[in-house]
C-alpha cells in the first residue's frame, strides 16, 4: 500500500467524521444561543415585574396620601393587588422550565430523526439523507474499489463537497422548521 493510498483512505474516513463533529459543534452552539436567549427573556420579565411592583407600591402610597376616608382606599388597594398578582404570575411563568426542549446533543438531533412540523423542512431533510447516502457510497468506493486509485482526487473532491452540502442542508432544515416556533 502506497502513501497515496493511505492518505486517500484517511481522507475518506476523516471527512464524514469531521462533518459529524461540525454538526455536533453546531448543535452545541445552537443550544447555547437558545439558553442565552431564554435567560435574557427571563431577566426582562423579572425587571418588568420589579418595575410593576415598584409602581404599584408608589401608586398605592400616593392614593393613601390623597384619600379622605378609609373606604376610598378600597378600590386603589384592589387595583394595586391586581397589579401585584399580575407581576407574580409573570415571574412564575418565567420560572417554569420548558419541557419540550431537548438540552443535550443526541444522535436523533444530529441526523434529524425527530418530527418536523413544516413540509419544506421535511423535503430538505430528504435531500440531507440523499447527500449522506452519496457520502457513504463515496467512502465505500474509495476504500473498496481498486479502479478509484486513479481518480482519487475526484472522489475526494466529491466527498468533501457532499460533506459541506450535507452540513448546509442540515442547517437549512433546522432553520426552515424553527420558523414555525417564531
Amino acid at each position: 500500500m502506497s502513501t497515496q493510498d493511505v492518505v486517500t483512505i484517511a481522507v475518506a474516513v476523516l471527512v464524514p467524521v469531521v462533518t459529524a463533529a461540525a454538526g455536533v459543534v453546531s448543535l452545541l452552539i445552537q443550544d447555547r444561543r437558545v439558553r442565552r436567549s431564554r435567560d435574557g427573556r427571563r431577566r426582562l420579565v423579572f425587571e418588568d415585574a420589579t418595575r410593576q411592583v415598584a409602581f404599584a407600591a408608589e401608586w398605592r402610597r400616593a392614593k393613601q396620601l390623597t384619600a379622605a376616608t378609609p373606604e376610598a382606599l378600597q378600590v386603589p388597594t384592589a387595583v394595586a393587588n391586581g397589579w401585584l398578582d399580575e407581576a407574580s404570575a409573570r415571574v412564575t411563568a418565567a420560572e417554569q422550565p420548558n419541557l419540550g426542549e431537548d438540552p443535550h446533543v443526541s444522535f436523533s438531533r444530529l441526523l434529524l430523526l425527530y418530527r418536523f412540523r413544516r413540509r419544506s423542512a421535511k423535503a430538505i431533510r430528504i435531500d440531507f439523507y440523499a447527500v449522506l447516502g452519496l457520502m457513504s457510497f463515496t467512502v465505500l468506493s474509495i476504500v473498496f474499489d481498486e479502479a478509484t486509485r486513479e481518480n482519487t482526487a475526484s472522489w475526494v473532491a466529491i466527498l468533501v463537497l457532499s460533506g459541506m452540502i450535507a452540513l448546509l442542508l442540515r442547517f437549512w432544515a433546522v432553520s426552515a422548521d424553527s420558523t414555525v416556533a417564531r
